[in-house]
């Protein structure tokens, strides 16, 4: 009985060291991570005409939105930071037989929203899911309103008032991707732009009427490792 400790002794140290070595209790290993930045620069302008009053509409804003990438297995996780928007400027016309009335951004109810949802890898790519929400115009008083598109990523396949986004767009792309190779080398950023253009004649109770939305759009994304 008095040799028992020096039997043990051994014994436990062995187990404490194996139980210290075990691949379940050890410090899980930090996933890559990137600050990404997206700026979203849009000018566009819309038409409505009718038989009594004629509506026109330019508008310019920019957004910028901040956020962190970090990799989660094969996929990516995109969380938000911050979105602001740094620009807006509109003005109405409503021109009805000579009758000039004009509204400003300070007469405005409504602002655009961005929306920026998520990061899908797909073909290679880091493709951004996001989309810029609008309103209806005209806000000056009317009964022939309808839905501003504003602009949407390829990926997000945006629908409005049962028009495809994707389908109007006439020149560039709005496919948001970068190349996953090179964010794994290093801070990489990259432009986008494209124009978007959609008309109409709408048949309104007993008038037909006019509606013509256009914008161009440019989106820089810059992915910084952390």
């Amino acid at each position: 009985m008095r040799n028992w400790p020096r039997i043990c002794l051994p014994l436990l140290f062995l187990s404490l060291v194996s139980v210290a070595l075990s691949p379940a209790i050890q410090p899980k290993v930090a996933q890559p991570s990137w600050s990404v930045k997206m700026t979203v620069e849009v000018r566009g302008e819309y038409k409505v005409d009718t038989r009594q009053v004629k509506y026109a509409g330019a508008y310019a804003f920019a957004f910028l939105w901040t956020g962190t990438m970090e990799k989660d297995d094969e996929d990516y996780l995109l969380v938000h930071n911050s979105c602001t928007l740094t620009k807006w400027e509109i003005e109405e016309k409503a021109d009805s037989a000579g009758s000039l009335h004009i509204l400003t951004a300070d007469e405005f109810p409504d602002r655009p929203e961005l929306k920026v949802n998520y990061i899908l890898k797909m073909e290679g790519g880091l493709h951004f899911n996001f989309a810029v929400e609008g309103f209806d115009v005209p806000k000056n008083v009317s009964s022939e309103s309808f839905y501003l598109c504003f602009p949407a990523s390829q990926e997000n396949r945006a629908q409005w008032a049962g028009i495809d986004y994707n389908l109007f767009v006439k020149k560039g792309s709005n496919k948001i991707a970068m190349d996953e190779a090179r964010i794994q080398r290093g801070s990489a950023e990259k432009i986008f732009s494209w124009t978007w253009s959609h008309q109409a004649w709408v048949q309104k109770q007993e008038q037909v009427v006019f509606q013509s939305n256009n914008h161009e759009a440019k989106v820089k994304i810059e992915i910084t490792p952390r």
